[in-house]
């Protein structure tokens, strides 16, 4: 990071631990919370289960339809940690590992730039409130009562709640649990296709350029500086505003066939929005250069879009994963970690709950294993 970012993120860090010594100590219940690195607000809304009607009928069935959609996303899941894990720890170097990627936490300045902190802040806050008010509809359908709700500041990160009447939850039928369990997952999952759907359908923006997703080890992209991050804007001076331009120029002078041997220009805008010209040869027997490329789209409404889509799919896995921190006395678990101790008490006793919680605790040391830190691109 560079020096005032350094300063900009120690001097909110001493103002919230000022703020946690002078307010928060020893203040943990009540209307406002305030917490190292943490504020929670309750804001007093409850619910009652609802009686006979159309809605709680139609609210049933999002929950049958929630713990397919959960079951769903935990196997997506598990087949991308997997393969995380095999590109992280069993490809050899040069042939593909880590290509994969990991696990991004969010962290302000590090992997969240801090111009893009705003639309992480909305999409988040779009996803956590969806997400909670998935348990909340669902509970109040299945005759558990919503005891309160609230919002709350996780280290820079918005974040939602309900509190459940734990009483009614566990006397509740393992159907009913599961489908309070899945629904916020779903909620999340909804909130991105909608979004995709949209974007898909609708687009927001023109494409101003295309960006270089990869690049090829040992291509003629790569011997020519180009890389991941980096958006075409001209070839030989012609302007590049979509995929159609970027192939219509290689065509024209010579880049796709594979008996040419072809010399080129190619300026490229910078992640920090330095203008580049690099020298591209492509020799006979290619014909590509070897990139991987997607329309640029330099717009905030398409940057909060494919915010909400990445971070309430990232949300939703995340959370259908059986992921359990044991703490003493306590213990925090995802929905999934949730799903997995209630299942394995159903099958199998307190011996089946244990096994929940210890798969919980194995995908946790799994997900830490995993972490990556580099930045999050929110641009389309």
């Amino acid at each position: 990071m560079a020096g005032i970012e350094i300063a900009v993120a120690a001097g909110i860090a001493l103002a919230w631990i000022a703020l946690y010594l002078i307010y928060g100590r020893g203040r943990r219940e009540g209307r406002v919370s305030i917490l190292p690195f943490g504020i929670i607000v309750r804001i007093g809304v409850t619910g009652e289960p609802l009686g006979e009607g159309r809605l709680r009928g139609v609210l049933r069935l999002y929950g049958y339809l929630a713990i397919a959609v959960m079951m769903a996303a935990l196997a997506l899941f598990y087949y991308l940690a997997l393969q995380a894990a095999k590109a992280k720890f069993l490809v050899p170097p040069g042939e593909g590992g880590e290509a994969a990627g990991g696990f991004i936490p969010l962290i302000p300045g590090v992997t969240i730039p801090w111009e893009d902190l705003v639309y992480v802040a909305v999409a988040l806050g779009v996803g956590v409130v969806a997400h909670e008010l998935g348990h909340a509809v669902v509970a109040v359908a299945e005759g558990i009562r919503v005891k309160n709700a609230g919002i709350a500041i996780l280290l820079f990160i918005p974040a939602a709640f309900v509190e459940l009447d734990e009483e009614q939850l566990m006397k509740a039928r393992l159907v009913s649990r599961l489908k309070v369990f899945s629904a916020g997952v779903t909620a999340n999952i909804l909130i991105a296709l909608l979004t995709l759907l949209i974007a898909m359908t609708a687009p927001v923006a023109e494409p101003s350029g295309v960006k270089i997703l990869g690049v090829e080890e040992g291509s003629p992209a790569d011997a020519a500086g180009l890389g991941p991050g980096m958006v075409i804007v001209e070839v030989n001076g012609e302007p590049v505003k979509s995929l159609e331009d970027l192939r219509r120029i290689f065509e024209k002078i010579g880049v796709t066939d594979p008996a040419s041997n072809v010399e080129f220009t190619v300026r490229v805008k910078k992640e920090g929005g330095e203008l580049l010209d690099l020298k591209v040869v492509k020799e006979a027997g290619r014909s590509t250069i070897g990139v991987r490329v997607a329309e640029f789209y330099d717009s905030p409404l398409a940057t909060i879009m494919n915010a909400l889509f990445l971070l309430n799919l990232g949300v939703a896995l995340v959370n259908a994963a059986p992921l359990l921190l044991p703490l003493p006395g306590a213990a925090i678990m995802s929905d999934g970690g949730h799903v997995a101790v209630h299942v394995g008490e159903r099958l199998l006793g307190p011996s089946g709950r244990l096994l929940g919680a210890g798969l919980g605790v194995a995908t946790l040391i799994l997900v830490l294993g995993l972490v990556t830190i580099e930045p999050i691109d929110l641009t389309p």
